[in-house]
Formats: C-alpha cells, sequence, structure tokens
C-alpha cells in the first residue's frame, strides 16, 4: 500500500511540474505584456493632465540661458540616478510665482519659477525638490493614488493584467480623478516614502543630502496662514517629515573601517596633519583669544588696528575656524548645559546648536569647511556627532566605539579609539558644473587716434582718424 500511494503521489508532482512549466511562459508574456500597457497607460495619464496645468499656472516660463542649463543639469543628474527604466522623465518650470512643485504619472515633473527663484542656487535644496517629485513615479504614488480612487485597487495588487488599458473611457475617467486628486496630495504615507526617497536618490547623484532638512526648516519658517507653497499645506506635518529627513542623515555614511595604510597612520600618528585647534584666522586678519572669565572673546583685528568683544556675555569655553575662515565655531557653557554655536567671519551668530546635557570637548571642520565633528560625552560614554555648517542638522555615529579624538582629513573623518585608527567616508557630494554658454569670440577692435595740434598756447585735437591694430 505504501509503495502504491508514493507512485500515485509521484504522478501528481510530475503533473504539476508539467502544468506549471506550460503555464509558465504564458503567465510571463502576460505579464510583460501587462506592464508595458501600464506603463503606456500612465504615460497617456500624465501626458492628458499637462494641458490643464498648463493653463492653470500660466504656461510654461523659460528660465535665463545660465540658470536653465542649471536647474537641468541637476534634473539630469537625479534621472540619472532614478531606477524605473520605463519611464521618460521630464521637466517643466512653470511660469507662476507660487512657491510649488509636483508630479504626474508617467514622469512629468513640475517646479514654478517662484520656487525656482526661492531656492537660488542652493543645488541640494533644489535636488531635494525634484528629488521628491521623481520619488513620486518612481513609487507610482500618482498613479496608484487614481485606481485606488476608481476602485481598481485589486486588480493593481494582482499585476492590473485585467485592465483594458487601451480603453478611451477608461483613459477619461482617470484623468478626471487625477485632476482632482493633485491638488490634495497622493497620501500621507505617499509623502513620507517620496521624502526618504527623494533624499536617497539626490545623494546617489551626487548631492548633500542635508538639503532636504534645510528646505523644511524654510517652510517651518513661513507664517502657516500665509504659506504660499500649496503642497506643503496638503503634506504631513512638516516638522515630523523633517525629523523624518534628520534621521535618514546618518544611513549614507558607512560605518568605521580600520585604518591600515602605513603613509595615512604616520601621518595621524606624527600629528604632521593641519592643526584642527583652529586657534589662528586662516585669512590673517583677526588674533582671537578667550577672555579671562570667559565671556565672550577678544578680537584684535589686524586690518583696522581695533580690538573688539565678540558673543559678549556668553561663556566661551573653546573655538575653531573653518580651513577657509568663512566660519567660527565656539563651545559654551550655558545653564541648560553646553552648545555649540557657529558664526560667520564678523562674530554673527548664524546657528545654535543646543546639546543639553552632553559636552563638546573638541571641534574639527571638514577641509571644504562644510561640516563640524563634535567629540560628545554622554553619561561616560564618547561618540561623535557630525552638524552642518548651513544646514540645522545633527548626525551622530561611533557612538559605542568610545572615540577619544577625532579629525578630518582629505579621505574623511577620522576617529582613534584605544590603540587603532578608524575612518568614516562621508557621502560624496559633486558640485553642478555647467559651462559657460556664450562663447568667447575674439575680434579685431578698431582704435581712436586723435592727432594733437598746438597753435601758441592752446592745443586742438583733430577728429580721430580710425585705424587697425
Amino acid at each position: 500500500m505504501a509503495v502504491d500511494r508514493l507512485r500515485k503521489l509521484s504522478a501528481w508532482v510530475i503533473v504539476l511540474l508539467f502544468f506549471s512549466v506550460i503555464a509558465a511562459p504564458v503567465q510571463a508574456s502576460a505579464a510583460s505584456s501587462g506592464k508595458a500597457g501600464a506603463a503606456r497607460f500612465e504615460r497617456a495619464l500624465g501626458g492628458g493632465a499637462v494641458p490643464e496645468i498648463l493653463k492653470q499656472y500660466g504656461g510654461e516660463y523659460v528660465l535665463p540661458l545660465g540658470q536653465r542649463l542649471w536647474v537641468e543639469e541637476v534634473f539630469r543628474r537625479l534621472v540619472g540616478a532614478a531606477e524605473r527604466q520605463d519611464v521618460e522623465y521630464t521637466l517643466t518650470v512653470l511660469n507662476s510665482a507660487e512657491l510649488n512643485a509636483f508630479a504626474l504619472p508617467g514622469g512629468y515633473v513640475f517646479i514654478t519659477r517662484g520656487l525656482v527663484n526661492a531656492i537660488g542656487r542652493d543645488e541640494a535644496k533644489l535636488a531635494a525638490v525634484l528629488g521628491h517629485e521623481i520619488a513620486h513615479i518612481e513609487e507610482k504614488h500618482g498613479m496608484n493614488a487614481v485606481l485606488r480612487q476608481m476602485g481598481l485597487t485589486v486588480l493593481l495588487e494582482v499585476g492590473m493584467l485585467a485592465v483594458d488599458f487601451a480603453s478611451a473611457d477608461l483613459l477619461r475617467l482617470a484623468g478626471t480623478t487625477l485632476l482632482e486628486l493633485i491638488s490634495r496630495g497622493w497620501g500621507r504615507e505617499a509623502e513620507f516614502e517620496a521624502d526618504l526617497v527623494g533624499q536617497t536618490l539626490a545623494v546617489r547623484a551626487g548631492f548633500d543630502g542635508s538639503g532636504a532638512v534645510s528646505l523644511l526648516d524654510g517652510v517651518l519658517n513661513l507664517d502657516s496662514e500665509d504659506l504660499p507653497m500649496k503642497v506643503f499645506r496638503t503634506h504631513p506635518d512638516t516638522q515630523e517629515r523633517r525629523e523624518r529627513l534628520e534621521a535618514n542623515l546618518a544611513s549614507f555614511w558607512p560605518p568605521p573601517a580600520a585604518v591600515d595604510d602605513p603613509q595615512v597612520l604616520e601621518r595621524l600618528n606624527g600629528g604632521r596633519i593641519l592643526a584642527q585647534a583652529g586657534r589662528n584666522d586662516p585669512r590673517g586678519r583677526y588674533i582671537v583669544s578667550l577672555q579671562e572669565n570667559g565671556a565672550g572673546l577678544h578680537i584684535f583685528d589686524l586690518q583696522l588696528g581695533e580690538s573688539a568683544l565678540w558673543l559678549e556675555g556668553a561663556s566661551v569655553r573653546d573655538f575653531a575656524w573653518s580651513p577657509q575662515g568663512q566660519y567660527l565655531a565656539v563651545t559654551l557653557d550655558e545653564v541648560s548645559g553646553d552648545a555649540v554655536w557657529i558664526c560667520d567671519r564678523w562674530g554673527h551668530v548664524k546657528r545654535q546648536i543646543d546639546l543639553g546635557r552632553r559636552r563638546a570637548s573638541q571641534l574639527s571642520w571638514s577641509p571644504e569647511g562644510k561640516q563640524l565633528a563634535l567629540l560628545i560625552s554622554d553619561s561616560g560614554s564618547q561618540g561623535i556627532l557630525v552638524t552642518y555648517a548651513e544646514a540645522d542638522a545633527l548626525v551622530p555615529m561611533a557612538a559605542d566605539l568610545g572615540v577619544e579624538y577625532s579629525t578630518w582629513l582629505e579621505d574623511g573623518l577620522f576617529i582613534f579609539t584605544g590603540d587603532a585608527w578608524y575612518c568614516i567616508s562621508p557621502p560624496p557630494v559633486v558640485p553642478v558644473t555647467v559651462q559657460n554658454p556664450v562663447p568667447q569670440v575674439l575680434q579685431r577692435q578698431r582704435i581712436l587716434s586723435p592727432t594733437v595740434i598746438k597753435e601758441g598756447s592752446t592745443i586742438r585735437l583733430t577728429r580721430p582718424s580710425l585705424t587697425m591694430p
């Protein structure tokens, strides 16, 4: 009996394998056809809404040539880092002073001239905006929202193979639904996902991920009642989005790697690096010293030959110039706890970082002067916090290594713990470069050569004659 059952079971297995082999190509072909049809439908859906968007926002705006090339280069790099291969991305600048940006299914990205001008030449912020919108398309948030609104979610979940994408009625109904949903956004979770995916996309394209945090900080500083950026009125709580983006910055830094290069170790151990104490002004104008009572900084201006007091009344414990002398970072003892202030080179406070009960014992600037590493003591343990000169963000790292010392070299942030050096390489940032679109033309210029004639006690100039050089 056992042998007969085994034979029957084997026969059923063979039958199932046979039908699975026969059905697999059919399913794969159907899935491939369904995906291609869905991509065409998505493109047609977004394209059908473009005329109405242009009508609502005053049509397309052509930026000045240099600015346009810069914006297009940022967009090109982001698209190059995107993953979807079935989308042809396009960017349109809308002729509206409103601060807004949004995306339509199928690869259509829009940004208003008002938002472009408000961002200025901050490529990290522009990459944050465009990366967020590209992320909506990458994750099909618009397409999903339309089908969900139309009650086609089940078909969406099974691959949409049963949807007739060639149906004009379906496309017309979906287009109407899309226009209704644009002003409301794609949903809370879709916005959160687009934030993180867009930030990752920007970092992958060589932009600073802190731009997304700075962008939302600018939104938080606006009056909510007069907020011109409609897109943020319909999005989730801005503060919550900001906190998620700030926390996500740590994911772009790799874990510490042990340093075994003899030449690098020799530089680190021998101390033949730029002094990180930063007590001397790199531009040679100021002589800065701590007050005896710690109240502020004594400044002697070599250019003016005058003394001054910066940060009067503040309990300054230490300070460090950035390598280019653009910023001055100071640590302070305050009643509520330690703090780090970042000032410009004229002593004006740009940022205040409240450390609470944590204590910053070292200040170390990155070689380009854009990041500042703080050696932090907290409840007996020591770790590193990295902050930015232009972005109000803190990135914790190496919290469990018991860091004793940190310094920057060209390759990254180096930390010393125990008897070993470790390196943490920051995510690479590649500046946007656009070649001058106006060619330099050399041409021969005519020279005006007047003739001087002296007549008695007077001097007369004749009409200049034109000669070629």
